[in-house]
């Protein structure tokens, strides 16, 4: 028996604005092993590629030596991510730029970790074809750097990973960040080919970026002079969800086709303090338990008094922000907006203000003569606009960072990024 039913084929989290080729070779370096070293022009080929989905698992049951078997049961299998490069490599159009990057991912890779496919796509009653068939009249594509780097997140699994930039940040000495992503929600891969009801989710995501800040030994006047600033950065973003709540085609013919989507971006949290995940990799990487937050030292002092000169009085502060969404929001994607792959945008409210900036000019400090017992309240007067000022200098680029962080993972602060690539109203479902 068969019936019609409707279907639509959607992923959250598709999106990269931006390219930071340095950030996004030490991102897929970390995760997979190897030392991958591609340029801006090979990341922005794949950020422009898709993929078809049924052609890639076509050439990834050859590359697992799977035959004789449906497309569902190629994505029950596990694959490693040098495994899935070279299966997009494979059904890449010869001589491209997308091609070659994948080839070069796919040699570099040291990795061994398998991934469960079904965790990166679900292909829904499409699944029950076999290999080699299609499905006339739906398309069934994706993106190439998606697929890529939500299979290197999976393939890293809950493990944090740590990064030293150096000074590579402008207006920063050092940098380092630890980023931690957590699993995926059960039954909810990053793109699916559903009914109504189906749902799709990015994964759980900490960043922990601690920067030194130049300027030091700065004269304050009156022999005071700030010794060092530190931004103790922590960004937590939740899953980000997109539920699929209708597909229509009101005139009955393919081009009136409306796909409705309902998502709601994750609660983000962001601190300037320090955690007590700061105590070990393992705890910051427990998405179990929630962090706590407290102040950390933000800048050193020293205070020259007559012939008395004090190094260790310490500028501790914290500040937080919330960026919360209790409403779903509706998208709406046509038949013009499916067949030229329209990004839409869920947001939680206008973030044009710097991230960064709404937490410096919220930072609460206080001072403290370390080790001396003196009452040294009266410095935070002269410290304080010196500190704040030091650290909304760097406010743009560690926002680009942050924000090219959490793009490369498919995440984004405060938003949610719905990408509809095929739809039906009506195609034939085996049902018993």
């Amino acid at each position: 028996m068969a019936s019609i039913a409707p279907q639509a084929m959607f992923s959250v989290g598709s999106r990269l604005l931006s390219v930071n080729g340095g950030i996004l070779n030490a991102l897929l370096s970390k995760f997979l092993g190897g030392n991958i070293a591609l340029s801006v022009m090979d990341y922005n080929a794949l950020i422009a590629a898709d993929v078809n989905m049924l052609s890639f698992i076509d050439a990834l049951a050859v590359e697992m030596q799977l035959t004789g078997v449906s497309y569902s049961e190629v994505l029950a299998s596990k694959a490693t991510v040098g495994q899935i490069a070279t299966a997009m490599a494979n059904v890449s159009p010869v001589g491209s730029t997308s091609k070659l990057a994948l080839q070069t991912i796919a040699s570099r890779t040291t990795s061994t970790v398998k991934i469960p496919l079904n965790h990166l796509v679900d292909l829904g009653s499409m699944g029950q074809l076999g290999l080699g068939q299609k499905s006339p009249g739906f398309s069934v594509d994706a993106s190439a750097m998606g697929m890529l780097t939500t299979a290197a997140a999976l393939a890293n699994g809950s493990k944090q990973v740590e990064f030293n930039l150096g000074a590579t940040i402008p207006g920063l000495a050092s940098t380092t960040l630890a980023i931690a992503i957590g699993e995926p929600a059960q039954f909810s891969p990053w793109l699916t080919i559903g009914e109504k009801g189906a749902v799709v989710r990015t994964a759980q995501t900490r960043i922990k970026l601690v920067a030194s800040v130049g300027g030091s030994n700065a004269t304050l006047g009156g022999g005071i002079s700030l010794l060092a600033v530190k931004l103790p950065l922590h960004v937590e973003v939740a899953s980000a969800e997109a539920k699929l709540t209708d597909i229509s085609c009101p005139t009955g013919h393919p081009d009136s086709l409306k796909v409705t989507i309902a998502a709601r971006p994750g609660l983000a949290s962001l601190h300037l303090g320090a955690s007590d995940a700061d105590n070990g990799p393992s705890a910051f990487a427990d998405f179990s338990n929630p962090q706590s937050f407290q102040n950390a030292e933000i800048a050193q002092v020293s205070v020259k008094l007559l012939f008395l000169t004090l190094n260790l009085i310490g500028v501790n502060g914290s500040a937080a922000v919330e960026i919360a969404n209790n409403h779903q929001t509706i998208l709406t994607f046509n038949s013009t907006d499916i067949a030229s792959k329209t990004i839409k945008n869920a947001s939680t409210k206008n973030l044009t203000q710097s991230l960064t900036t709404s937490l410096v000019n919220n930072l609460s400090l206080s001072v403290s003569a370390l080790g001396h017992g003196l009452d040294v309240t009266a410095l935070l007067g002269t410290v304080k606009p010196a500190v704040v000022a030091l650290l909304n200098g760097v406010t743009a680029p560690v926002d680009e960072l942050v924000h090219n962080v959490l793009g490369a993972l498919g995440v984004r602060v405060g938003e949610a990024d719905v990408r509809v690539m095929g739809a039906t109203c009506g195609r034939s479902v085996l049902v018993q």
